[in-house]
């Protein structure tokens, strides 16, 4: 009994760690499907979405105002008393009654639908912030795993060069200060190394996380990590300008103020109602006497909210749309400005890594002649060491030159109100 336990146990673990084993392998991953998961998990997305859905219930119920409001009665009743016949009453009764004309119900429906258009605005303006972050993460996994390959060649490169100064040092033709400066040097790049390799890991985790997964899946982005374009006009900004999600937001707030203003005045129209019923009523249940009414009810509040509530009132609501038609210019001009700002700082941001691509070049070539004239004798392993590490400065920037262009991008595009489903 004991060797079929001991047996099921390993049949776990083994079939535990094959499983384990699948799960850490690399699972290549495009943007398209990174925006795809992320519009699924988001969580962020989703509350937006939910809230959307919310919205769009309380407008669909604002409509029963136009509609009648039916009620059903049944009752029965049964009295008596000193020198008094005990009877029986029974009655049941159908009543309806509906709203033929009320401002009020009309600025409700009309506030109704503004909150749900600018719901469907508030989702977008989520849509595009989770784009910027998520587009953040993906270019930090990409410019992570590009982190890793040149620190590997840069430790390929220290290693080789610390054995090559231990051999000459060992046959008398190098320092002893150098040699332990290149195996210094061999060490700092392992250390380097080891860094990149949590820094990769740490940009899978965000990455998950902006895709609203808690996994630990070992993602690898499939991307070339290079120079983006844009192309940017004069049209672009005014046409961008009145179609970005902020400025038709606050579209939506001047209209719901306007109709505060309109719904202010509401209250001086009257308001016309119908009321119908029919009932029974007699000693027996199902009774043959009918009863029917019909009517109409014209009401006019007269300083229902005191002598002052309306121009008061009224003036508030007034004042209240002209600060927020204020507040909508204000935005517009901040808006223009910091489109344009983004703008300048993306071409800012290419215009370096154009220059850094022609620095990377130029250092890769010169460490290439450094190596041949340190062999040949011509010039120190201080003078290589100090052209290798131009090099490889010139390839870390480069990488951060292009991350900085491709954020600069998604901040633009999220300026511009660019959403993950676009």
């Amino acid at each position: 009994m004991r060797k079929y336990f001991k047996a099921s146990i390993w049949i776990f673990f083994g079939v535990f760690l094959t499983q384990y084993s699948f799960a850490l392998e690399p699972e290549n991953i495009t943007w398209e499907q990174c925006v795809k998961e992320a519009v699924s998990n988001s969580p962020v997305l989703k509350a937006k979405r939910l809230a959307l859905e919310q919205s769009r219930y309380d407008y669909s119920d604002t409509f029963n105002a136009y509609f009648p409001k039916i009620s059903l009665s049944h009752s029965y009743g049964r009295s008596g008393g000193d020198g008094k016949t005990v009877s029986d009453s029974w009655s049941a009764g159908l009543s309806a009654s509906e709203t033929l004309f009320s401002l009020t119900s009309n600025s409700t429906v009309r506030s109704a639908k503004l909150n749900y258009e600018q719901a469907k605005i508030a989702y977008d303006i989520q849509s595009a912030s989770l784009r910027k972050t998520l587009y953040s993460a993906f270019v930090a996994l990409v410019v992570a795993q590009e982190q890793v390959k040149v620190d590997a060649k840069v430790l390929s490169i220290r290693e080789a060069n610390a054995k090559l100064i231990k051999l000459k040092y060992e046959s008398g033709r190098e320092s002893r200060g150098n040699t332990m400066y290149a195996d210094a040097l061999y060490k700092q790049a392992q250390a380097s190394k080891m860094k990149s390799d949590r820094a990769l890991e740490s940009a899978r985790r965000d990455l998950l996380v902006s895709m609203g997964d808690s996994g630990s899946r070992q993602l690898v982005a499939t991307a070339v990590l290079e120079k983006p374009s844009y192309e940017f006009g004069e049209d672009t900004v005014r046409t961008a300008l009145e179609n970005t999600p902020q400025i038709l937001s606050q579209r939506k707030t001047v209209d719901k103020y306007r109709e505060s203003v309109s719904s202010a005045k509401s209250i001086l129209y009257p308001t016309l109602s119908a009321t119908q019923s029919l009932g029974w009523n007699g000693p027996e249940e199902l009774p043959d006497n009918r009863t029917w009414s019909i009517g109409f009810s014209l009401s006019l509040p007269i300083l229902s909210g005191g002598i002052t509530h309306y121009s008061n009132n009224l003036k508030s609501a007034k004042a209240a749309l002209s600060s927020s038609e204020e507040t909508l210019r204000d935005l517009k001009l901040s808006m223009e400005n910091d489109i344009r700002s983004a703008y300048s700082s993306f071409l800012s941001a290419c215009d370096t890594v154009d220059a850094g691509a022609v620095v990377e070049k130029a250092s890769e070539e010169r460490y290439k002649e450094a190596q041949i004239n340190y062999m040949s004798g011509n010039i120190s392993f201080i003078d290589l060491e100090t052209i290798e590490q131009s090099m490889v400065d010139a390839q870390q920037n480069q990488l951060q030159y292009l991350k900085n262009a491709n954020e600069q991008k998604i901040s633009l595009e999220n300026l511009l109100g660019v959403t993950l489903e676009k």
